[in-house]
């Protein structure tokens, strides 16, 4: 802390030392909170015209009734000032950053405390310790239990209670805990509550019910309000919170206001919230019950009820009422799941309004919001205008980096060494989380390697959510031994796991791999979902086994998923690839509300297996019930154009890609469209289409319409073009080369297959597969030149 020289009004207070009695005793009057800064400025004034300050009891005085009224700038210029400081002086200013939220400017305060050898009492360790608990400084924390012991207050129930609390939140340590609650000399209610508390966050119902009992009954000691609020942390079901409800009931806590917004809280919890509602018609609400109202806005965000709890924050701040932490990010938190950006932008005015502008649990959800809008600009604004940040807020920004398409890799990374460099605070599962989900491109799988070794350093890849999020980050590269190793570490597979791994297989074209997984998957007892039987039947579709497709198919009847939307367009698919277009229809009439992944499904099932008609027929069906197709839909449909010649539909359909469903023509798009004109042998227009688009698929489109059609001179310039893009295709040379041997020019054929020798291509053979007992037979053409 910088130290200013003891000048200006502040150094004439500790200049005389007369009657003060009637400024303190205004001092100690109460005040609204305006009125009491103002108060305290005249009588301030007054202290100095007259000379009326004796040592440290004044300015003490003074001190704490700048912090209680908010002036924190004020109450830091005279601490600063103060010539003589004790114990209660330095108490007082560290209680002073904790109350508004400045826990790292407090412990710094506390350390330079310490330097000056001042030594701390029973309340300045309990604040010091609470500040490390809200910060989360283990390393700190414990050195400061150190020291309790050290000056012997490690019996005393203050530094105790916060010391539970510490080791509670921060560390998880139970035995540590009760090493502390078994030490004290005294226990008060505070302490049996603090206990009460930790333990019902770490979820272990029976010791919450025998600390409750062994309070009662040893102690003698009856449950306040805030034990009541204890034990419904850890109450899961409704029938725990009703019971619950009823000792609050029972011990005369029925309208008070915590045990009430605690009561609607829970019930929220548990998805019933007509009974939260009716516990806020039972309380009289006033101008400062910004807890009930922050209950019952936080019980409609977390059920998706995001419209009804900005609702209610309008209504609450309609009458009058201040909204508190709680309050303010259940209304930001509804916003960002009904992605109402605009509501948001008010909250945060709200927010700033209210005096929590630089507030960290606020702000973590606010940078959020704006993240999940594309606002990275400004999340990062507001990221860097909180005083001191948790690393929930850290990890907030580096998630929000992480949705950023391109380059979130680097910028997440930066984020990370700032923090590692700049704070004491220690990165948990949720920063590495998000470091996963940065890594996108190939260049950041060097990233995702070095995040994973962390991850294993810390034994966190053994845990069911990171290893999930390990195995996606290596199916993102196609690195399918990297992601079974990942899925092998985790000790509880979910069905997020095996169907991660199964579609690492499936996509990187190891299909066969992927439908022993689903084996392996359901001899260990997991049963096939929604997310994994998609996969294994398009593994199915993949290898054209259609037996295990129709055994894929009927566990989708007795499991329940017959109506599931992509359940059901992969069975469409898999029939349609297998060649069996009459089941595939008939899998396609059995879902009576199909959307555009169905039709897309079933129109690319025709296309496949040359069934233009229908497919167009399908197709003009989907616009009659006024679904919008997709670019999967456009292109599927311009295919079965091409194989029944149907060109001026083609056409027609390629102008309502730009003019009616205002789509950008993507390749596939381009390359269907030239084959459609290819066919019909209009070369010369589909040459100018090809030269606008220059994609490898049109190249090739045309290339192949050249061939049957004999126009060496154009397939020459698409050869080219093929070969400029994609040096070691074999098709262009193939291709160009059966066109001169058809009109006779053996020597340029000759020529070309040398010149393909030369460059290296060859020429891929036909093969097939035969799949038999779990293993995939190849049958691949071979030449022998002896051979006559």
């Amino acid at each position: 802390m910088i130290r200013r020289p003891v000048t200006g009004i502040f150094s004439r207070f500790f200049c005389h030392s007369t009657a003060y009695a009637e400024p303190i005793s205004l001092l100690q009057q109460r005040h609204s909170v305006p009125k009491s800064i103002a108060q305290c400025k005249q009588i301030h004034a007054k202290l100095i015209i007259t000379q009326s300050f004796s040592e440290a009891y004044v300015a003490n005085t003074l001190l704490s009734f700048y912090s209680k009224c908010g002036d924190l700038y004020s109450a830091h210029q005279l601490f600063d000032e103060m010539p003589h400081k004790n114990v209660v002086t330095w108490t007082s200013m560290i209680s002073s950053y904790v109350q508004h939220g400045s826990f790292q400017l407090a412990l710094g305060l506390f350390k330079e405390m310490l330097a000056s050898n001042e030594m701390p009492n029973h309340y300045t360790l309990s604040v010091a310790v609470r500040s490390c608990t809200v910060v989360g400084y283990v390393d700190l924390g414990v050195q400061i239990h150190g020291l309790i012991v050290c000056v012997g207050l490690e019996r005393d129930e203050f530094a105790g209670s916060s010391l539970l609390d510490f080791y509670f939140k921060v560390m998880g340590d139970l035995d540590s805990a009760f090493r502390v609650f078994d030490g004290l000399y005294r226990i008060d209610v505070v302490t049996w509550n603090v206990m009460i508390s930790g333990l019902a966050q770490d979820g272990d119902t029976s010791k919450v019910l025998r600390m409750l009992s062994e309070m009662q009954v040893v102690d003698g000691l009856n449950p306040n309000d805030s034990t009541i609020v204890g034990l419904l942390k850890c109450c899961y079901i409704l029938k725990e919170v009703e019971q619950v409800h009823g000792l609050a009931l029972k011990t005369g806590f029925k309208n008070d206001i915590a045990v009430g917004s605690s009561l609607m809280d829970s019930y929220g919890k548990v998805g019933s919230i007509d009974l939260g509602q009716k516990i806020l018609g039972s309380l009289e609400l006033n101008n400062t019950s910004s807890f009930v109202w922050s209950s019952i806005i936080s019980s409609h965000a977390r059920n998706g009820c995001g419209k009804e709890a900005i609702t209610l924050f309008r209504d609450m701040c309609r009458q009058g009422v201040r909204p508190n932490q709680h309050a303010l990010s259940s209304a930001l938190k509804a916003c960002a799941d009904v992605r109402d950006l605009s509501t948001g932008v008010q909250v945060h005015t709200q927010m700033i309004k209210n005096g929590f502008r630089s507030d960290c649990f606020v702000g973590s959800v606010l940078i959020s919001l704006y993240a999940d809008a594309g606002k990275i600009c400004e999340a990062e604004k507001l990221f860097r205008r909180i005083d001191d940040k948790d690393i929930v807020a850290w990890n907030a920004m580096i998630m929000g980096c992480a949705q950023v398409e391109e380059g979130s890799a680097a910028t997440c990374t930066s984020f990370f060494q700032e923090l590692c460099r700049t704070t004491m605070l220690e990165p948990d599962g949720a920063t590495l989380f998000a470091l996963l989900k940065s890594c996108q491109s190939i260049s950041d799988l060097v990233v995702g390697i070095q995040i994973h070794a962390m991850i294993s350093k810390l034994s966190l890849g053994c845990e069911t959510r990171m290893g999930n999020a390990v195995i996606n980050m290596y199916s993102r590269f196609g690195a399918v031994d990297d992601a079974y190793k990942a899925f092998n570490d985790i000790v509880s597979k979910d069905d997020v796991s095996w169907s991660s791994v199964i579609g690492n297989y499936q996509q990187n074209g190891f299909a066969l791999d992927a439908l022993r997984l689903c084996k392996v998957m359901m001899a260990d007892g997991m049963v096939l979902t929604n997310f994994s039987l998609p996969l294994c039947i398009a593994a199915c579709a993949e290898l054209a086994v259609i037996d295990l497709g129709k055994q894929l198919h009927s566990f989708v009847f007795k499991f329940g998923f017959h109506k599931d939307i992509y359940v059901g367009s992969s069975i469409i698919d898999m029939y349609a690839k297998c060649g069996n277009v009459e089941n595939s229809q008939k899998a396609f009439e059995e879902l009576k509300e199909p959307n555009e992944v169905i039709f897309n499904a079933i129109i690319s099932g025709f296309s496949q297996n040359g069934n233009g008609f229908e497919a167009i027929r399908v197709f003009r069906e989907m616009e009659k019930m006024n679904l919008v197709p997709n670019q999967v839909t456009l292109s599927a449909v311009l295919s079965a154009c091409s194989h029944v010649g149907l060109t001026e539909e083609a056409l027609r359909i390629f102008d309502l890609i730009r003019l009616e469903y205002n789509l950008k023509p993507e390749p596939e798009h381009y390359a269907c469209l030239v084959d459609v004109l290819g066919r019909a042998g209009r070369l010369e227009e589909a040459y100018k289409i090809t030269e606008n688009d220059g994609s490898l698929m049109a190249w090739k489109a045309l290339l192949s319409a050249c061939r049957i059609y004999g126009n060496s001179k154009m397939a020459e310039k698409c050869a080219g073009k093929v070969t400029e893009l994609y040096p070691n295709d074999d098709a262009p040379y193939v291709l160009l080369s059966n066109l001169y041997s058809e009109e006779g020019k053996w020597e340029n054929a000759l020529k070309l297959r040398q010149t393909m020798s030369d460059m290296g291509v060859k020429k891929n053979p036909g093969s097939s597969q035969l799949i038999n007992r779990d293993a995939v037979h190849d049958f691949a053409v071979t030449f022998n030149p002896r051979t006559k």
